[in-house]
């Protein structure tokens, strides 16, 4: 029969149960089995022999399940590791929670997209950071946020570096702007586009190779409730997406990258390939 024991337990079922019927005194007991007074103490005073189970009696919930739902749909964005996320958990999104806390609310590691090779790991394989992945969604949200809005981010998936901006309208034209200005602000030299299967992004830039991604699953993000209240530190859904590229592309250094930033990394990069 399989016993199964706490990693720190000093004693099995069978002494537990001796401790509770033998008419010794502790300290004997002690100096008999090889164990502390205490832990001759706590057996003593419990009625059964069995490790107590470690899970809470209570689970203080901290998040809503939109919240929920948003906390993951950055990470599997982002590709963030749990300590990266918590920062932008709070100082990006302004919802208050522990590491603990958010751990407990991401989705199993099954459930998310299989993280590729990423930093220094990836150099080393022999990837370059010349690919902008882009990605478009549209925004269901409520009338005091504007209705509907647009979402359009790209991402250089070696360093994970992100920009991203809102529309309250769409149009190919538009998309091409965004698209020339997320190059000029990208640290590395890009030369092949990423689109997901939507219509916004059935664009081609001249010297650029363009590959298709697979479509989408939900291609709609809908909010009911305002989104001041689902997240704290939101004006209105534009500032928010760039001031979460802000904080993602400089403000936490990452082991991965080398203890870079997403910024400080490619530029770092760019800087080698100069001095070559």
């Amino acid at each position: 029969m399989e016993i199964k024991l706490h990693a720190n337990a000093t004693t099995t079922p069978r002494v537990r149960r001796y401790l509770q019927q033998s008419d010794k005194s502790d300290r004997e007991l002690a100096k008999e089995l090889g164990i502390s007074v205490t832990t001759v103490r706590r057996w003593r005073n419990r009625e059964q022999a069995a490790d107590r189970s470690t899970t809470p009696n209570v689970i203080y919930k901290a998040m809503r399940p939109e919240q929920v739902a948003l906390v993951n749909a950055l990470r599997d964005t982002l590709y963030a590791p749990l300590d990266e996320l918590l920062f932008m958990v709070n100082d990006g999104l302004g919802i208050a929670v522990s590491r603990a806390t958010l751990n407990r609310y991401l989705h199993p590691v099954h459930q998310r997209p299989k993280s590729p090779a990423q930093g220094k790991k990836a150099l080393k394989a022999g990837a370059v950071p010349g690919t902008l992945q882009l990605h478009y969604r549209r925004l269901s949200l409520g009338m005091d946020d504007g209705g509907d809005r647009h979402l359009l981010w790209a991402r250089e998936p070696i360093s994970g570096w992100c920009q991203a901006r809102v529309y309250s309208g769409i149009s190919l034209a538009l998309v091409k702007n965004w698209l020339n200005d997320t190059l000029a602000r990208c640290p590395a030299e890009i030369q092949c586009l990423e689109t997901e299967r939507v219509k916004w992004l059935e664009i081609e830039l001249p010297g650029m190779t363009t590959t298709r991604l697979p479509p989408p699953d939900i291609t709609t993000l809908a909010f009911s409730e305002p989104l001041p209240t689902l997240i704290p530190a939101a004006t209105d859904a534009d500032a928010l997406v760039q001031r979460l590229c802000e904080l993602w592309n400089t403000g936490k250094k990452q082991k991965k990258l080398g203890e870079c930033t997403p910024q400080g990394f490619l530029q770092t990069y760019a800087a080698a390939l100069r001095s070559r």
